[in-house]
């Protein structure tokens, strides 16, 4: 019987934080509301004065592509040698571009 009345506490304690936190949201509710009535702001100011005008998430975005672009980039290029190339053009180089390269490294 006295883990039921435990049990009940818990349960009422639990009822009167859920109508504690139901206060204090509709409280916040209220003064938002009286904030937004006082100082009329429209929408547009809004994503301005938070960096989220179309503009600017059409920019980010640009940059994140060019970023996720160069990144990929360098991976692809981190496991080549100095002399290796991707260019068919330069391809003819390769060779002698490696002998200077690798005759600097023992000539140091």
């Amino acid at each position: 019987m006295n883990k039921n009345m435990s049990s009940w506490l818990s349960g009422l304690k639990n009822l009167t934080e859920n109508v504690q936190l139901k206060d204090l949201t509709d409280k916040v509710q209220e003064v938002t509301s009286k904030v937004q009535a006082a100082i009329p702001i429209s929408a547009e100011t809004i994503q301005k004065l938070t960096l989220m005008t179309p503009e600017l998430k059409a920019e980010r975005q640009q940059m994140d592509q060019e970023y996720k672009h160069k990144v990929a980039v360098k991976d692809s290029l981190a496991h080549m040698f100095p002399w290796e190339t991707r260019d068919e053009e330069r391809e003819i180089l390769v060779e002698e571009c490696k002998e200077v390269i690798m005759g600097l490294w023992s000539a140091e």
